[in-house]
């Protein structure tokens, strides 16, 4: 990454989905030290309801969602379901699923 191209601009970091927050409280302060941009600010599709807080906040959520591991969209769960044109919860049979089985 060129920093340099982020000094004093307005920085929006795109997330699909904002669980810990982990990654983005480590990418953020990283732009800003870096970059040196005018802001920086995130915004998520979707949003973990969690009872342990997110370590980070966006400045933007598209929807608050249950705390249960979802697909499609773009979102896997092991390289499937990813391809769903719509985003689900998992079932415990889809993450029982043997996806080796498919191509036998």
């Amino acid at each position: 990454l060129d920093y340099e191209h982020l000094k004093n601009k307005h920085v929006m970091v795109v997330e699909d989905i904002l669980d810990t927050g982990t990654t983005l409280s480590q990418l953020l302060p990283v732009l800003k030290e870096k970059g040196q941009p005018r802001s920086v600010h995130c915004c998520t599709l979707l949003q973990k309801r969690r009872s342990v807080v997110a370590k980070i906040r966006c400045k933007y959520t598209g929807f608050s969602i249950p705390d249960h591991f979802i697909i499609g969209y773009g979102l896997d769960y092991n390289e499937l379901y990813r391809d769903l044109k719509d985003i689900w919860v998992i079932s415990n049979e889809g993450i029982r699923f043997d996806a080796s089985t498919l191509h036998k």
